[in-house]
């Protein structure tokens, strides 16, 4: 018999005088060396929703072959009920429509959905119902993921973009193998940081067998030397430096073994990418702690609500198909043509030796793929990978 389931102030920029944070601690500062999150052993998790529809349903028939965990619904996939008690049968298995395409691309077959010994079972290819597009990779959410905002303590800038992100996807997990989480920081007085540090390391402890982890850090950023603001000190606002002894490291430390493996979108104005000192400073952190990716924007001023769709779309491809980030920032582009009229997007990502660098230009829209040498590079146009 096939198996079957059931289921159910609006920029972020401005200025600030900078300061070395530690020089604000009379800690010492113990940097421990970043180590290799580790993975949980996990058996395969079969997806909850159907991957046509991305919808449950009263019967999901769930896919056999090899390393899929994709499901079908019975309204998706109509089977006669003239036909229905074949499929109670011994050793009847089933195919998704996504595996049998992947498997006849060469030679297009009949699609029948349910075999014996490698035969179809129905005297004619099941009914599918309406009209859907996918990669031969889409699934529907199956890993264990986690959205942490990462915000200045006292801001409300971010607060509704990140909330919105939560209500979308949290439906996508019904088995409570989802987290959503805000950590608020300060990193101007040593109270501030040790009480910050024990809710990061909490934090982690808590999301250490989470397979998926979506970080967003929401903070000012200053317009001329690209610092982060990190918290106030008599209630103005300062700044740090984002190097890895500053800023990001106080930040990502307690943090290391989620953010290791993690994608984080920074929602900081464009400064931090556009002044050559802070961009480096990127690339050391980006060394240090390795993350999945880091995405961010140059505009002058961000407005989160122009980066809003892109991002939608980009996670959506991420966290709900199981796109590659690299996939995913091509095809996300084609839902937000308004943002290159706003800002160009940077994403910080690391590829396999002998994959290169792909540099995607943004035309109304519409993403173009290129080849060009491995390079830490700024962009004048769309995205840019940066190895």
């Amino acid at each position: 018999m096939a198996r079957t389931k059931q289921t159910a102030k609006k920029a972020t920029g401005g200025k600030a005088p900078r300061v070395t944070l530690q020089a604000l601690h009379k800690k010492k500062d113990k940097v421990s060396a970043a180590s290799k999150r580790p993975t949980p052993k996990q058996k395969p998790c079969i997806n909850s929703f159907c991957v046509m529809c991305r919808d449950g349903g009263a019967l999901l028939w769930i896919c056999d072959e090899k390393y899929c965990r994709r499901v079908v619904c019975n309204q998706c996939l109509v089977v006669p009920d003239a036909e229905k008690d074949k499929l109670e049968a011994d050793n009847i298995t089933f195919k998704c429509v996504t595996c049998h395409w992947k498997q006849n691309q060469a030679n297009p077959q009949p699609y029948f959905g349910f075999y014996s010994q490698g035969l179809p079972v129905l005297a004619h290819p099941p009914l599918v119902q309406g009209t859907f597009q996918h990669a031969t990779s889409s699934q529907v959410a199956s890993l264990p993921t986690a959205l942490v905002h990462l915000h200045l303590d006292g801001l409300q800038v971010g607060h509704a973009q990140v909330n919105m992100m939560d209500s979308y996807f949290q439906p996508y997990f019904p088995k409570g193998s989802y987290h959503f989480s805000h950590l608020a920081f300060n990193l101007t007085t040593q109270e501030s940081l040790l009480a910050y540090e024990k809710e990061a390391m909490d934090l982690t402890h808590f999301l250490s067998s989470f397979s998926r982890v979506v970080l967003f850090l929401t903070t000012h950023s200053d317009e001329e030397r690209g610092d982060l603001f990190s918290g106030q000190i008599d209630g103005k606002p300062v700044a740090s430096k984002v190097s890895e002894v500053q800023c990001l490291q106080l930040l990502f430390n307690p943090l290391t073994k989620i953010v290791r493996g993690a994608d984080i979108i920074f929602n900081v104005c464009g400064s931090v990418v556009t002044v050559q000192e802070s961009f480096n400073d990127l690339k050391e952190v980006a060394h240090k702690f390795m993350p999945r990716s880091m995405i961010l924007f140059d505009a002058q001023h961000l407005q989160l609500a122009s980066t809003t769709p892109y991002l939608l779309s980009l996670l959506d491809s991420i966290i709900v198909q199981g796109f590659d980030v690299s996939q995913a920032a091509k095809f996300a582009l084609n839902d937000c043509a308004l943002l290159g009229r706003h800002s160009n997007i940077f994403i910080f990502m690391w590829r396999s030796e002998g994959q290169g660098v792909q540099k995607v230009e943004k035309t109304l829209g519409r993403a173009f793929a290129s080849p060009v040498p491995p390079m830490w590079n700024h962009a004048e146009v769309g995205v840019w990978f940066c190895r």
